[in-house]
């Protein structure tokens, strides 16, 4: 059923369908479209914004009280996160048909004539005439009187007479109509009432707010901005996209899990009330007008609202109808429907990854965000937005992860459409069993072998692995584990991006290990091989989006040879390398006044180049946390041709699982889909239906255990 078919809330009354006309061109393709139209073209990424304001680019300020003094060349110089730079030209060019003309009294009355039924698709940058006037994106014909340089809107009503407002008067309409909920009330903490929120209370409120998690999601941000720099776009950011924030999807269940709760549900539809509250941490502040504020609560039971913005000098309307909408059009387009907003029917191949990804990211993904971020006052005139508005601090905030699981699930229905991979005929001639796969504890191995190190323990591992025990089953072995262990831990954090306050916070931390795994080479010949490493908790094993990638690297076989291959947990690809293991690594990618002078006068590819080395997954939650009485995992090693792959060996900083390529114009490297071989849906729903019979893939149980033993830390 699509969201538009779903019954409404008795307190909002469904708007008149605005989506009219047709393409006036057609095309062969859906690449040809795509390339012919803005949204491919101009700089778009819903966070920018905030880069501007903390600093990362550097732009003029503008007052909420000068929104009619209009730049020529740069509008919407919001604090909303979202709004970015607009032509001109195309800003210029208004639909005939709309009007502004909105009486107060008929105010839950959506009139079709009315252009009050603008939508502001404000980070998306399409070009107005052929992507968002399509969409149904009406525009008022503006004029500047330049003696005054007030902003004025002429609009086409019922009646023969036109009606001129100013932007002034335009948002005392909308002041009338879109009212905002009493703020909640904090105490002098910054905290509410206990009885109400105790973050004390919250079972997951340290993995959310860890700081390295949050650095993490905002240095993404920074590094695949989709922006065109020099006529080139960041190669495949519509799919890493998906895949960055499924991975983090992934991660947050498998840590709901361990504490009993379920896996995130996904928002139900665009008009019931949410019934999560966000109680941001009182140090958490953000830049408006000029000013530190902190970020604003949410109280629970919000319910979706048309939102009244300014932007480029204009009064503009986020629409929940438009939202809806826009959810439906993308479903019916993977369900093989094409309409004016998609003319060209999608092929079903893995190459429309990046193609889709982009279209819900700057779309659905954006507008969604700006509307969550200002859900508590959406007359946001004024009002400084939330944490979902931006890339900085929105992982704290438990409606982001449902926002995203539905966004994912959009992804997952095209995946799904594509149908499931048969591996046997894509695979290497080796052979890997679940008896050759062993971990053990750095810390355990250093008392075995104290210069196991050298040489990064190949030498100990071929001589306890290789030879004539390559077939031995060693998983007895004294120094083999089938659990990981992790801790949790205390520190003072200072917030650097802040007002430099002091807070107490816990936060996970892993025992190191090492991979020995045992590979046969089954041809008389030379071969490279990628080996991928995942796990997954037990339960929710036929869930292909819940496979945690931990690794992937390349390796070489001689003919026939039986190898012994190590691998060290904190060489993976997936983390911030070099890894963040002490407090002050972990402080070291807070983006601080001295990044702002460092990037300043460099454009967003520059940026996203020097920022590329401290963008990758925490070492700190390089795996869940576990229970203490353990909780159980699947983890396979999957093999590919490494000839076709073109995996790297190793990667020195950053994570090009998570962030793409180090340089702007290079590669990601990996010519397969991002989470293969969990990028199509399984046989029959069961992984193990799926990967059965397979000579290059193995999978084995270990347990992760939250321990209260002050292991050794390496």
């Amino acid at each position: 059923m699509s969201l538009s078919d779903r019954s409404y809330s008795n307190n909002y009354e469904k708007p008149p369908n605005y989506y009219v006309e047709s393409p006036s061109k057609s095309y062969e393709n859906y690449e040809s479209y795509y390339e012919d139209h803005e949204y491919f073209k101009r700089d778009a990424d819903p966070f920018a914004e905030e880069m501007r304001r903390s600093g990362l680019i550097q732009f003029r300020k503008r007052d909420a009280e000068s929104f009619n003094k209009r730049d020529a060349e740069t509008f919407n110089e919001r604090d909303d996160g979202y709004l970015r730079k607009r032509d001109a030209d195309s800003l210029r060019k208004r639909d005939a048909n709309t009007s502004n003309k909105r009486d107060a009294n008929t105010s839950n009355k959506r009139d079709a004539n009315t252009s009050n039924k603008r939508v502001a698709d404000s980070s998306n940058k399409r070009d107005v005439d052929s992507s968002l006037k399509k969409r149904g994106l009406f525009k008022r014909d503006t004029t500047t009187n330049t003696s005054t340089t007030e902003t004025t809107t002429t609009t086409q009503s019922a009646a023969p007479k036109e009606t001129v407002l100013t932007l002034q008067e335009q948002l005392l309409e909308f002041q009338k109509i879109i009212t905002n909920p009493p703020e909640v009330k904090l105490g002098p903490d910054g905290w509410p009432d206990k009885s109400i929120y105790d973050p004390a209370n919250d079972s997951l409120y340290w993995w959310r707010n860890d700081p390295v998690l949050n650095q993490h999601h905002e240095h993404w941000h920074i590094v695949m901005i989709s922006a065109i720099v020099n006529g080139t776009r960041k190669d495949r950011e519509g799919e890493n996209f998906i895949y960055m924030h499924r991975h983090m999807l992934a991660r947050y269940d498998a840590e709901r899990l361990g504490v009993g709760l379920e896996v995130v549900e996904p928002l139900v539809d665009y008009y019931t009330p949410i019934p999560e509250a966000f109680y941001p941490p009182p140090f958490l502040l953000q830049d408006f007008g000029g000013t530190k504020v902190p970020f604003p609560a949410r109280p629970p039971n919000q319910t979706f609202h048309d939102i009244i913005q300014v932007s480029g000098g204009q009064v503009v309307l986020y629409s929940v109808e438009f939202l809806t909408h826009t959810f439906d059009e993308l479903e019916k387009w993977i369900d093989g429907i094409t309409d004016t907003d998609h003319p060209i029917a999608l092929a079903l191949k893995d190459e429309e990854a990046t193609t889709l990804g982009s279209e819900i990211e700057l779309i659905l993904h954006n507008i969604g965000h700006a509307m969550l971020g200002y859900i508590m006052h959406p007359y946001s005139i004024g009002y400084a937005p939330s944490v979902l508005v931006g890339a900085r601090a929105g992982t704290r905030d438990p409606l982001f992860w449902r926002w995203h699981r539905q966004i994912d699930n959009i992804y997952k229905k095209w995946q799904d459409a594509l149908g499931h991979a048969d591996f046997h005929h894509d695979a290497p001639n080796v052979t890997i069993k679940p008896n050759d796969i062993f971990m053990a504890f750095t810390d355990v191995l250093l008392e075995v072998d104290p210069d196991g190190r050298k040489d990064n323990w190949l030498g100990f591992a071929n001589k306890m692995f290789g030879g004539d025990n390559f077939d031995r089953d060693l998983s007895n072995s004294t120094f083999i584990t089938n659990e990981l262990h992790t801790k949790m831990k205390n520190r003072i954090l200072v917030w650097r991006e802040d007002n430099y306050d002091h807070e107490n916070i816990t936060y996970l931390y892993p025992r190191d290990w090492q991979y020995f795994i045992r590979v046969r080479n089954d041809k008389n010949e030379t071969v490279a091989i990628t080996l991928r490493i995942f796990i997954v908790p037990e339960e929710l094993a036929d869930s292909r989006v819940h496979w945690i990638e931990l690794d992937k690297f390349k390796r070489f076989l001689k003919p026939y040879e039986k190898a012994v291959i190590v691998r060290e947990c904190d060489k993976a690809v997936d983390i911030r390398k070099p890894a963040q293991k002490t407090e002050e690594q972990m402080d070291s990618t807070q983006i601080t006044n001295v990044t702002r002078t460092q990037t300043q006068g460099h454009d967003e590819g520059e940026i996203a180049e020097m920022l590329f080395c401290d963008c990758g997954w925490p070492y700190n939650l390089i795996i869940p946390r576990g229970r203490k009485e353990g909780l159980n995992f699947k983890l396979i090693v999957f093999i590919t041709d490494g000839t076709d792959d073109l995996v790297p060996t190793y990667d020195d900083c950053g994570s090009t699982l998570l962030c793409g390529a180090h340089y702007w114009k290079d590669k990601i490297p990996d010519v397969r889909p991002l989470g293969y071989p969990f990028d199509r849906p399984f046989k029959n729903n069961s992984y193990k239906q799926t990967f059965e019979g397979l000579n290059n893939a193995a999978i084995r149980d270990f347990t992760i255990v939250w321990t209260d033993t002050d292991f050794r830390e390496v």
